[in-house]
């Protein structure tokens, strides 16, 4: 895609005392918003993003705090649901992140450093170490034992017994 995002010079507020909230309910409203984020300290300003046709929600919102300490403890909830449904709270990035450019228009988080959205240990999904098989003493296996399995004067059929071999040393 093509095309070149220019800054809205119409948002007012600090960046850095703004959250975005995303994923959220299209019933989800200001009114719920409100109450679930003030726990965190006042809020300033608040808007949810609406389609300008249909005035319905597009599922986003824009919180701005009177303190950013009070944005940065919102930011570190990270298991919010708002009308059962698990919510993404993140920091505004428009202002903050040079050369930063919305989702829509091929941008967003997709897996560069900067983000701190990694393929592998970003926020939504931490890394987390890969189950191994623990080793075990070859004694121990049986069947599965080379000893076993490759003996030169036996060898199972397929009814599992097992029968010398007609070739011996």
């Amino acid at each position: 895609m093509q095309a070149e995002y220019k800054l809205n010079k119409l948002v007012v507020g600090d960046p850095k005392a703004t959250v975005f909230v995303g994923r959220l309910n299209p019933i989800t409203d200001e009114d719920a918003l409100k109450k679930i984020f003030s726990r965190f300290g006042d809020i300033k300003r608040l808007r949810l993003v609406k389609d300008i046709v249909t005035g319905f929600s597009k599922g986003y919102a824009f919180i701005e705090y009177y303190d950013k300490y009070d944005a940065e403890k919102a930011l570190r909830d990270d298991d919010l649901i708002i009308d059962d449904k698990k919510v993404l709270v993140e920091g505004e990035c428009e202002r903050i992140l040079k050369g930063w450019i919305p989702r829509r228009l091929g941008g967003g988080f997709s897996g560069k450093k900067e983000s701190g959205q990694l393929r592998f240990g970003c926020k939504e999904r931490p890394f987390k170490r890969p189950l191994l098989p623990h080793k075990r003493d070859r004694d121990s296996l049986d069947m599965n034992s080379h000893s076993d399995r490759y003996s030169k004067d036996k060898y199972s059929d397929r009814h599992g017994s097992y029968r010398r071999s007609k070739h011996h040393d």
